[in-house]
C-alpha cells in the first residue's frame, strides 16, 4: 500500500579504510526504513559519491562531489577506523570537508569510530594520528560513538536513527508552525 513520506537523503563519509562499515551503514538505512517509514513518514536514501556524482571538469575534485552530491543531503553518518582521508586542497580530508558542512549547515552528523583491532604495521601511523587529532577538535561539538565490529555498528546506528529522526521531526513541526 502506498503512503506519503518526507525522502531524507543521507550522505555515508568515510574514508577508504571502512568498506564493510559504508555497507552496513546502507544495509541499516534499508532496514530502517522497512520497520519504521510507514509509520514515521520517512524514507531514508542512502547516498554515496561513489553512485550520486557523476565525471565532470571544472573544479577540485571534491568541489565537485560537493555540488552533485553533499548539498543535496539532509543529514550525514560518517564511519571511521583508522584514516582520516585524503587532503582536498581546503580541508584535511573529502570527509572532513563534509562533516564542516553539515555543521555549518545545522544538520544532522552522526560519527561513528571502530574500535576493532588493527596490525600497527599495515597502517599510516600518520593518518592515524590526523584521525586523533580531528577526533579530538570535534569533541565540543556533540555525542561521536563507538563500536568493535561490523554487527554493534549496525545494532547502535538502528536505535540511534530513531532518536535523531526524532529530533528532525519535532524541528520540522516547529518550522512548519513558524
Amino acid at each position: 500500500m502506498s503512503f506519503s513520506a518526507t525522502v531524507l537523503n543521507v550522505l555515508i563519509a568515510s574514508p577508504s579504510d571502512v568498506p564493510e562499515e559504508r555497507e552496513a551503514i546502507t544495509e541499516s538505512l534499508y532496514e530502517w526504513n522497512a520497520l519504521n517509514s510507514q509509520t514515521t513518514g520517512f524514507v531514508l536514501l542512502p547516498v554515496r559519491w561513489e553512485s550520486h556524482s557523476a565525471p565532470t571538469m571544472g573544479d577540485r575534485p571534491q568541489g565537485i562531489i560537493n555540488n552533485q552530491v553533499v548539498r543535496n543531503c539532509d543529514m550525514l553518518i560518517g564511519a571511521f577506523w583508522t584514516r582520516l582521508g585524503s587532503p582536498t586542497g581546503v580541508e584535511e580530508s573529502g570527509t572532513v570537508e563534509e562533516i564542516k558542512w553539515f555543521l555549518k549547515q545545522q544538520k544532522p552528523v552522526m560519527l561513528y569510530y571502530s574500535k576493532k583491532q588493527v596490525d600497527l604495521d599495515l597502517i599510516d601511523t600518520q593518518q592515524l594520528e590526523k584521525l586523533k587529532e580531528f577526533k579530538k577538535s570535534i569533541r565540543d561539538k556533540g555525542i561521536q560513538e563507538q563500536y568493535t565490529n561490523v554487527d554493534e555498528l549496525k545494532m547502535k546506528l538502528s536505535r540511534q536513527l530513531t532518536i535523531v529522526l526524532r529530533e528532525v521531526s519535532v524541528n520540522t513541526v516547529v518550522d512548519v508552525k513558524a
